[in-house]
């Protein structure tokens, strides 16, 4: 049985791969993915945790106490819950990712690490 974590990224791959087979996105996307992934995996949990709640605050604008409230909040909920508001914010990603595919970034937009 694949623990939360590892379900999760099966099924994160597993939709990129479909969007990357309908022609909505890149297949660089899938690789970028894939790369972050084992990236994600070298660090203690600890770390990856600080990490995200960073990259999370910074995109949304939102102080790291806040985020990290609101990711226990999300983590007291029941799985099916959780695993709800994850494909929601999955979907929503991949809507952000086909716009991005079939416009193109604007001619003098600086490259974006997402780190």
């Amino acid at each position: 049985m694949l623990d939360p974590t590892e379900a999760f990224e099966t099924s994160l791959l597993h939709r990129v791969a479909q969007a990357v087979e309908a022609g909505e996105v890149s297949a660089d996307l899938l690789t970028d993915l894939r790369s972050e992934m084992e990236r994600a995996r070298a660090l203690s949990q600890e770390e990856g945790h600080a990490l995200s709640v960073q990259d999370i605050a910074k995109r949304l604008g939102l102080p790291a106490g806040e985020v990290e409230t609101m990711l226990a909040t999300l983590e007291a909920q029941p799985a099916a819950t959780r695993e709800g508001v994850l494909r929601r914010i999955v979907e929503a990603w991949l809507a952000e990712q086909r716009k991005t595919y079939r416009s193109g970034p604007p001619a003098n937009a600086p490259f974006e690490d997402p780190q």
